[in-house]
C-alpha cells in the first residue's frame, strides 16, 4: 500500500488451504471458486470470462462448476484488458492436495507471465514442496523465510542458551547451531524448545544431559505438539481431569477468558450441581500454576493478573 500507488484500488482475492477444516479447505477446486467469486464480486467487468464455461456446462446439464471450467476462467484472467491490477493471495500451499498441485503451479505461473496484457501478481506461501520450489523461475522473487530471520533465530537460541541454561564454550556453539539449523524460521518451534530446556534445568541436570535432550526432540512443529500432548496424558487423573475442563472452557468460550472466570469455571463440577460451599471449596488460588501443569504449553495468560 505504500510503494503502490494504485494498490488500493486492487482487486485483491486471497484463499488459505488447510487440512486441519472441513475436506474442501484443501482442495483446488474450492480455492478456485472462493477467489473466482471474490474477483468477480469486486471488478464486475470480469463477468465475460465466465459467460462462455457457464452457458457451455449448463448447456450439457451439468448441477455446478465444473473443476476445468475453473481453470479456464482464471486462465482467461491473463488477457483481461482492465487496468486495474490482480492480486492473488494463496497461502499453505504445502496443506493443499497433492493431487493435480503440479497443474494448478504451471497456471499460477503462467498468469504471473510478463507477456500477460493485464497486471497480475501472485503471492505464494509454502513450505517447502517440490511442485512449488521446481516451478519458480528466475523472474520471480523468492523469500526463504529460514534465511530472512536466521540471524533473529540464532540471537534468541543464543540469549536463552547463555543466560537461562548457563551454557558456554562447546556446548553452547553445538546447541545454538543445532536449535539455528532445525528451526527452519519457525520462532514458535525455538521458543517450544527453550520451555522444555528451561524446565529440565530446574529439574537439576548436567550440560550434556541438556544437549541430549534437546537433540531427542521433535524438530516438526506438529511432531512437537503430538509430543506435548502425550506427555499430558501421561499424568495423574485429575491432571488429566482438570486439563480437559481448562481446554473445554478456552477453546469454546465466545472470547478469551480472564483468568478469574477460568478459576470460578474450574470449581464447578462436571457430573453433579455443585452447591455453593463445594463452589468455593474447589477455587484454586494458584490458577497459573495449574494452567500450566494441565495446559503444557499449550495456554498462555497474557497480562497482569490477581
Amino acid at each position: 500500500m505504500e510503494r503502490e500507488p494504485n494498490a488500493s484500488s486492487s482487486t485483491v482475492a486471497h484463499y488459505f488451504y488447510t487440512f486441519r477444516g472441513t475436506v474442501l479447505e484443501s482442495t483446488h477446486e474450492n480455492m478456485l471458486r472462493s477467489i473466482l467469486y471474490s474477483i468477480l464480486d469486486q471488478d464486475e467487468s470480469a463477468f465475460f470470462h465466465f459467460q462462455h464455461e457457464f452457458r457451455d456446462f449448463q448447456r450439457r446439464k451439468h448441477s455446478g462448476w465444473p473443476y476445468q471450467s475453473l481453470k479456464i476462467v482464471l486462465s482467461s484472467l491473463s488477457n483481461h484488458p482492465s487496468t486495474k491490477p490482480l492480486c492473488l493471495i494463496l497461502d499453505a500451499m504445502d496443506e493443499s492436495n497433492e493431487d493435480d498441485r503440479r497443474s494448478v503451479m504451471e497456471l499460477i505461473c503462467k498468469l504471473c507471465s510478463e507477456k500477460n496484457p493485464c497486471s497480475i501478481k501472485v503471492f505464494l506461501a509454502s513450505r517447502p514442496v517440490a511442485e512449488v520450489k521446481h516451478r519458480i523461475q528466475k523472474h520471480h522473487l523468492v523469500i526463504t523465510l529460514q534465511e530472512e530471520n536466521k540471524h533473529d533465530i540464532s540471537r534468541f537460541a543464543d540469549h536463552f542458551l547463555k543466560n537461562q541454561l548457563n551454557l558456554s564454550g562447546k556446548i553452547l556453539g553445538e546447541a545454538a547451531d543445532y536449535i539455528t539449523g532445525n528451526a527452519q524460521g519457525v520462532f514458535v518451534w525455538v521458543s517450544l524448545v527453550k520451555t522444555e530446556l528451561v524446565a529440565l534445568v530446574e529439574t537439576g541436570c548436567t550440560n550434556a544431559e541438556i544437549l541430549a535432550c534437546l537433540k531427542r526432540l521433535p524438530t516438526e512443529l506438529e511432531d512437537f505438539y503430538a509430543f506435548m500432548f502425550k506427555r499430558l496424558e501421561r499424568g495423574k487423573v485429575r491432571d488429566i481431569q482438570d486439563g480437559i475442563r481448562l481446554f473445554r472452557f478456552v477453546l469454546f468460550a465466545r472470547r478469551p477468558l480472564t483468568v478469574v472466570e477460568l478459576r470460578h469455571a474450574v470449581a464447578i463440577l462436571d457430573d453433579r450441581n455443585t452447591s455453593y460451599e463445594e463452589f468455593q471449596h474447589n477455587i484454586i488460588s494458584a490458577l497459573a500454576r495449574r494452567i500450566e501443569h494441565c495446559g503444557g504449553n499449550f495456554l498462555e495468560i497474557k497480562g497482569k493478573f490477581p
